[in-house]
């Protein structure tokens, strides 16, 4: 019929940029939460949090979400110069500095609690002249600055001190340790369903994406503002102002260039915290109560507070906004900057524990990396943690399941291995002799094993191995360093 096959479409990446932005098309990976959710789950928590509300007489105002979400607070849009020079920037790594940040707050949007912000430091040098009880934060320490389930517990003593007969919900990770169900009695813990905190959870909806995007417009409003201040004091000395060349125009994104780095030496922790509590302070009751939407949905209108007025602040414009705001720096790259850019300078980092082992060179704020010494596991606590275990053990040995107790104690004493042979290397050195010590007039006599003890194999069971090492450092515990 005459039809030819049409020509292949080549487009330049200039082009597909600009059609993305006035078709305001994004793209964005989704994550794993959300490419796995349990929707079929994510349907039947809502009628069962009802329930939940009518037996306990609670109204929104009353329940609770927490939520943490890693925060890179140095990171900055691929295409910038530090990020593509930062193999040769000396010093720490900007990419980095990391910090976590508690979210709270209840359904009515009628409190918001104080943000928690956990650190590898317990008193960064940024807040060196400031009472850490006083701060526009709650501030908790880990040494890998990340949550994980004691620290829960600590911060839900906080809480429950603070609060009275409250519903309080959680998503389901392992960093929330499970005693927080029954640990308080006038606080109720619900925990969602696996794989629902991407469809269900109020945090994740448009709380903290919202709050981070606008921590970053800050940010960059406050770099931009750094640099054309600078910027503007040059010129002002320079008198030669009217001639323009070609070096002149080098020798200028050369001194942005430095002044970008002058400027990241000076933003510290205590800068980007108050930035994020400035983010969380401006977020609407009208954008919490849209939020819980999809959890509450179908509680009646006497568990609710009454309709408030106000604008949605959507997760879109603020991504605009930290756009714009990026844009808006006068450094090479800052002006290429996209909002697929600011999604991943935001995005929650899933870290693993390779990248954060390598975090122990990240941070400068700490005050000085701890010693190997200070680290080092004391004999008294590897003794403690198998005298626990085996706790355990007596505390389970009533399990009517053997075949569970048996998988049980086997796994643990795999667990414990690397530990207990620990505590029999320090039995080893404390028993080692001096050479002084074969010219004593008397010299020690070796321990002499038990009746009850002679002829046992220890291996044979997880029992007898801790009871034996147990007993032989009482012999020794005399002669041992830190006996002494």
């Amino acid at each position: 019929m005459g039809i030819t096959d049409p020509k292949p479409f080549n487009a330049s990446s200039g082009w597909l940029q600009k059609f993305k932005k006035r078709n305001k098309i994004t793209n964005i990976n989704i994550g794993g939460e959300e490419a796995s959710a349990d929707r079929v789950a994510a349907r039947e928590f809502p009628p069962f949090l009802r329930e939940i509300m009518e037996e306990g007489q609670y109204t929104d105002n009353q329940v609770f979400n927490m939520d943490e979400s890693g925060l890179f607070w140095k990171k900055l849009p691929y295409k910038t110069f530090v990020v593509k020079n930062a193999s040769k920037c000396r010093g720490r790594k900007l990419q980095k500095e990391r910090i976590t940040v508690l979210f709270t707050t209840n359904a009515s949007g009628t409190c918001k609690l104080k943000l928690s912000v956990i650190h590898t430091a317990c008193k960064p040098h940024a807040y060196k002249s400031m009472d850490m009880a006083k701060l526009n934060v709650h501030w908790l320490t880990a040494r890998k600055a990340w949550m994980f389930s004691t620290l829960s517990l600590s911060w839900f003593d906080d809480f429950c001190s603070r609060c009275e007969e409250i519903l309080l919900l959680l998503d389901n990770a392992p960093e929330h340790s499970p005693l927080l169900l029954d640990r308080h009695p006038n606080v109720k813990v619900v925990f969602l369903p696996p794989n629902t905190t991407s469809i269900l959870q109020p945090m994740d909806q448009e709380f903290i994406c919202n709050v981070e995007a606008a921590f970053s417009a800050k940010k960059f409003n406050l770099l931009n503002d750094y640099t054309n201040t600078k910027e503007e004091l040059r010129n002002l000395s320079d008198t030669n102002t009217d001639r323009k060349s070609e070096d002149d125009e080098n020798q200028q994104l050369a001194e942005q260039e430095v002044l970008l780095k002058q400027f990241w030496r000076t933003f510290n922790v205590k800068k980007a915290v108050d930035l994020l509590v400035e983010g969380w302070d401006q977020l609407s009751v009208a954008t919490v109560r849209h939020a819980w939407r999809h959890v509450l949905q179908g509680i009646p209108g006497v568990r609710q507070s009454k309709s408030v007025t106000g604008e949605v602040q959507t997760v879109a414009v603020a991504m605009d906004l930290a756009r714009e705001a990026a844009q808006s720096v006068t450094v090479a790259g800052f002006s290429e900057t996209t909002n697929d850019d600011i999604l991943e300078v935001i995005r929650d980092p899933h870290v693993t524990t390779d990248e954060m082992v390598d975090d122990d060179d990240v941070s400068e704020e700490a005050g000085g990396a701890s010693s190997q010494e200070e680290r080092r596991l004391s004999h008294s606590n590897v003794r403690g943690a198998i005298e626990c275990n085996e706790k355990v053990k007596l505390l389970l040995s009533d399990d009517p399941d053997a075949n569970r107790y048996e998988i049980f104690t086997t796994q643990l004493l795999q667990t414990m291995e690397p530990y207990i042979k620990v505590y029999h290397d320090n039995i080893n050195t404390s028993c080692r002799q001096s050479i002084t010590e074969f010219f004593a007039r008397n010299p020690p006599q070796p321990a002499q094993a038990s009746d009850s003890d002679r002829g046992r194999d220890s291996d044979d069971d997880f029992e007898g191995f801790v009871r034996e090492a147990l007993v032989s450092v009482d012999d020794t515990d005399e002669d041992s360093p830190e006996g002494q």
